[in-house]
């Protein structure tokens, strides 16, 4: 059963937090387009629901942008019908969710920077203009215009930075079909971002591996979950990320998803790198526990100042937990060491035994003894064991590339009214990869025309083509792939690459590839040279 007196400290400490949480009352900007909507704000926890008219002003940044491309939007609100319970500093985080109708469909939404707030009680809490970034889809029509209208607005309210979140959501009831704000697209912003995701269900909790390509180089990252029909997104769904774009536009990293607010199903990951988005699909699913929970110590036994590890399975997933001393009739003695179970029902941790009455060690869920498991622990005589520390710091190294020789030989054709082929190796390409993270890496390859001395004629990059073949040796940390056969050319073909996979990624990589070269019917006698570039990024 749980224990009552933690429970109404909770309890206590939400109401205090609920109550002022989402309370979103803001000045309109001067000279900006202004709806207003009826809304009903839902404070959490039952603190009550409020309907009535806001005031909505949403600014962009352009007044035309390519599919695809990247807006600025600032928000101002007016007084929101919602008020606050209770007088004390809040932080808040505003945000807001437009819907598109013309040139795209679909939701994007306008998230704000937290901001520390003094609020009133029995008054609307006083949130200043906020701006964000979003991207319009790269589907938009050309020469079209996207039209904005409002469909909610949320406010994640804390007690402290970082704390537990509470939201307010505002929803519109009436009015919603007013423009706030438009814009016009002018055509395609270039090749679109790529994002991969893992496939499979995933987990609450979970840390997942995010890659992609053709990002904006070195752009700064933003990354939102979504509901599977695109709306909802959130950056709060994700509680911390690894995500950076590199120079190349290649985007590698681990988002982890929220432990809590997901329900099973589809989602969407939407990930902006600079000034283009891109999205992928992921699935979502509760860990399902297939066992009873299961506690294992490293030692059942010592003296006072013995650290004991404790593993676990089994668990709830994402809740916390934690373990204390039991004396011989079973009572808890102090301290209590809290931890967290992992996402799959695991856990690691450690406690040091300290009391001389100890007989046993009890891990527990939250304050649910129905939820634990008691571990014997015979205290011995004497000191505990003496331990030294081993250290060492790996310190990062390089990614780099070697290669067995320079020169290409397809040898000499003799001109005879058909195309011929002739054939040579690319000189082995070793890639050494030193950097001990979890990155990816792609190697490729550009073609120059075969030009003739006279600089004149020529033989297109397009009549060599190759066959990569790439290897890993023994004691790589990752696999590698073969790229894609085909002709070469000024466009950057794969020769290989080694995708993040969340990870540690390092080793030692073999490229090599067989090179046709395909000849005119009909061409000037002589000899023809050109350059192979191959890139390691």
């Amino acid at each position: 059963m749980p224990r009552t007196y933690l429970r109404r400290a909770v309890a206590a400490a939400s109401a205090g937090l609920v109550a002022v949480s989402g309370l979103v009352a803001l000045a309109p900007a001067a000279g900006a387009g202004t709806v207003r909507p009826t809304v009903t704000c839902v404070l959490p926890a039952g603190q009550g629901t409020f309907t009535g008219p806001q005031d909505v002003t949403v600014t962009l940044d352009k007044s035309a942008v390519p599919a695809g491309g990247q807006l600025t939007g600032t928000v101002t609100l007016g007084v929101s019908p919602a008020k606050s319970s209770l007088s004390l500093t809040i932080y808040a985080t505003p945000s807001i969710t437009l819907a598109m109708k013309g040139a795209a469909t679909g939701e994007v939404t306008v998230t704000g920077t937290e901001q520390t707030i003094i609020a009133v009680k029995d008054e609307p809490v006083p949130i200043a203009a906020y701006s964000g970034k979003f991207n319009i889809p790269v589907s938009a029509t050309a020469g079209g215009r996207i039209e904005f209208t409002v469909v909610k607005m949320v406010t994640d309210t804390t007690l402290a930075p970082g704390g537990m979140v509470f939201p307010t959501t505002c929803t519109v009831d009436a009015g919603g079909d007013a423009v706030v704000a438009d814009v016009a697209v002018e055509g395609s912003g270039g090749e679109p971002a790529v994002l991969t995701a893992p496939g499979g269900d995933l987990h609450p909790g979970q840390p997942i591996a995010l890659g992609g390509s053709k990002f904006t180089p070195n752009g700064a990252v933003q990354v939102q979950l979504c509901n599977g029909d695109g709306s909802g997104c959130a950056a709060s769904r994700f509680t911390a990320d690894t995500l950076a774009v590199d120079g190349a536009g290649v985007l590698t990293g681990t988002a982890t998803l929220a432990p809590t607010g997901l329900p099973e199903g589809a989602y969407i990951v939407k990930v902006v790198g600079g000034e283009k988005e891109a999205q992928a699909g992921i699935s979502v699913k509760p860990f399902v526990v297939t066992g009873p929970r299961e506690a294992t110590l490293s030692t059942s036994s010592g003296g006072l100042g013995t650290v004991v590890h404790i593993t676990g399975r089994n668990w709830t997933p994402n809740v916390g937990a934690n373990v204390t001393q039991l004396d011989s009739d079973g009572f808890e003695l102090w301290p209590t060491h809290n931890f967290d179970v992992g996402y799959d029902g695991t856990f690691t941790t450690q406690f040091t035994i300290d009391s001389p009455w100890v007989k046993g060690l009890l891990v527990r869920e939250g304050t649910y003894d129905d939820r634990s498991v008691t571990l014997p622990f015979t205290l011995t005589e004497g000191p505990p064991p003496a331990t030294q520390n081993a250290a060492v710091t790996l310190a990062p190294g390089t990614l780099t590339m070697s290669q067995a020789g320079t020169g290409l030989d397809f040898g000499a054709v003799t001109l005879n009214g058909e195309a011929q082929t002739a054939k040579a190796d690319l000189n082995r390409v070793t890639v050494l990869d030193t950097r001990g993270g979890n990155l990816g890496w792609s190697l490729t390859g550009t073609m120059t025309d075969l030009t003739a001395a006279n600089g004149v004629d020529k033989i297109p990059a397009g009549n060599i083509a190759w066959t990569p073949s790439c290897a890993a040796s023994a004691a790589s940390l990752n696999p590698v792939a073969d790229g894609s056969p085909g002709p070469l050319g000024a466009t950057a073909a794969t020769l290989c690459s080694a995708a993040p996979t969340g990870a540690t990624t390092g080793g030692k990589f073999t490229a090599d590839a067989e090179l046709v070269l395909t000849t005119p019917k009909f061409a000037a006698a002589g000899a023809y040279t050109g350059t192979l570039t191959l890139t390691l990024a």
